[in-house]
């Protein structure tokens, strides 16, 4: 049985595509205890126009994962189901959507963490207690399951004396870049207890910026 101990966070992004708003994410975290090592649970629901997704993702301490899933709409069709699950240091998961079904294992190196192409809330595991200093830069391993692949990002710590606004309000932020294999440079902005406040991914005009101040 799983207890939950302590709400990490909680709350909504606005999504923006080139300035004009697309849709809205709704996010919670929470820290929790279990007798299989599940330590973070994360849940996050999207809308943009037509396009709806849940998700859902349960982590150890240090974010690996080790249980997920995913629903994704058009409408009232379900255009894809994944799920997975941590299996003797690998991640197996098994997709099922309107092109087929595919099953896939994912080799569990230590610290890997899921980082999709899509979605805002993944992001925390990216900044969260990152040791980083400015202008230094930390390896990390992901997998990618709904892209049916995995490899290695690299998070670069830019300024911790940054700000976003919000709501009307300017925070104090700490800028970070990462860089994906093909090169792909997405910009997160996050607050002193590593939650998220903004996202953005230049090369897709993509912007995600939290609705409300963190409480």
């Amino acid at each position: 049985m799983v207890q939950r101990l302590e709400r990490l966070d909680d709350g909504s992004f606005s999504l923006f595509v080139y300035g004009q708003r697309v849709g809205r994410e709704q996010f919670s975290m929470q820290r929790v205890t279990a007798a299989d090592g599940v330590a973070l649970e994360l849940r996050a629901e999207s809308a943009e126009g037509d396009q709806r997704a849940a998700v859902t993702l349960e982590t150890d301490s240090a974010g690996t994962p080790v249980r997920y899933a995913v629903e994704e709409r058009t409408g009232a069709l379900v255009t894809r189901r994944l799920g997975g699950q941590r299996v003797r240091g690998r991640f197996a998961t098994l997709a099922r959507s309107t092109t087929g079904e595919a099953a896939r294992e994912f080799l569990l190196v230590p610290d890997a963490i899921v980082l999709e192409d899509r979605g805002v809330l993944q992001y925390a595991l990216v900044v969260r207690h990152r040791t980083v200093a400015v202008g230094d830069s930390v390896r990390i391993p992901v997998l990618t399951p709904i892209a049916n692949r995995q490899g290695t990002v690299w998070l670069v710590r830019e300024a911790t004396n940054d700000t976003v606004s919000i709501a009307g309000s300017r925070r104090p932020a700490t800028r970070s870049r990462l860089v994906t294999q093909s090169g792909e440079i997405r910009l997160i902005w996050s607050d002193a207890d590593g939650r998220l406040l903004r996202v953005v991914i230049p090369s897709r005009g993509f912007e995600a910026l939290r609705d409300d101040i963190p409480r």
